[in-house]
């Protein structure tokens, strides 16, 4: 399998099957190009198709070829139905587990522990471990060592190198839904949120979220990194956090938070005005408290 993806190139009719969400604000740049989520058919079907048959020791010139086709076609297929690469992709040069922590005030960005600080990290990608001269060098979360409590460790680590506006918390936190698809592998799902909270209001009413998927395929080699894709909420458009789709960019998720923020908060402020109008014009609407009357002594 590993061979035939690495090697198997799709022709312009396969390629149309990956597109860009109209939905997104921001759309993909170069090898970075987000795809859209959207439904893919069952592959149990498609593979019946492929009437791979049982060779036996014994078995004839023939039935071999017949195996060899059926084999290939079986590949093809399980290519063909996962455009996004969750469970078939090359070995990715841009990973999670190579890093520079650079002490170097370039702005504002969000510290690891979800507070808000002016250290930014520098993420250096696609670079040998021995390159990496300054820093920290972490080992992949491949699919036969996969930990789902590793998997939120580098989800956490991921979004502390996001260039946040200033006060943005983040919390990680487990999801107990996982999603078996046939065939392919495991789909497990991490959920980080995001607020502003301030001293008047230390729990906000507006948060974003942004719900991660971490697939563990059965396809590709176990000493293969996991695919970890993320999505915001409201959007449909899916980004990735490793592999030749991901964006070398850690700003653009401050527009999409921002702007989820921003539409809650305008819809809760839009309510309270008509419920109580505004500190010039407040209404009236307060209905006073109806007096409960005292029993009376003799």
């Amino acid at each position: 399998m590993d061979f035939f993806f690495n090697n198997y190139k799709p022709d312009d009719s396969e390629i149309s099957l990956v597109g860009i969400s109209s939905h997104s604000a921001v759309s993909g740049v170069g090898p970075g190009n987000a795809l859209p989520i959207a439904a893919i058919p069952s592959i149990t079907n498609t593979l019946e198709q492929c009437n791979k048959p049982a060779c036996d020791e014994d078995a004839d010139m023939q039935c071999i070829i017949d195996l060899v086709t059926a084999t290939i076609c079986e590949a093809k297929a399980i290519i063909e139905s996962d455009p996004r690469g969750l469970f078939c992709y090359k070995y990715p040069k841009m990973r999670l587990s190579i890093l520079s922590m650079a002490s170097e005030n370039h702005g504002d960005g969000m510290a690891p522990g979800g507070s808000y600080s002016s250290l930014k990290t520098t993420v250096v990608y696609g670079l040998p471990l021995s390159s990496v001269s300054s820093g920290i060098a972490r080992k992949d979360l491949t699919i036969e060592n996969f930990d789902y409590s590793n998997a939120i460790a580098d989800i956490r680590e991921f979004i502390s190198r996001w260039t946040l506006s200033p006060d943005t918390k983040c919390v990680v936190a487990s999801n107990p839904i996982r999603h078996e698809v046939p065939v392919k592998g495991t789909i497990f799902f991490v959920d980080a949120h995001f607020s502003r909270p301030t001293p008047r209001c230390p729990n906000p009413l507006a948060v974003a979220k942004v719900r991660f998927f971490v697939s563990v395929s059965k396809l590709m080699m176990p000493s293969y990194p996991v695919m970890i894709t993320y999505r915001f909420e409201g959007y449909n458009t899916l980004y990735y956090a490793l592999g030749e789709r991901a964006l070398n960019l850690h700003h653009f998720q401050r527009f999409y938070i921002d702007t989820i923020l921003h539409s809650k908060l305008s819809f809760f402020a839009a309510i309270a005005k008509c419920r109580h109008g505004t500190l010039e014009n407040p209404k009236d609407n307060i209905r006073p408290k109806k007096r409960t009357k005292s029993p009376q002594r003799n």
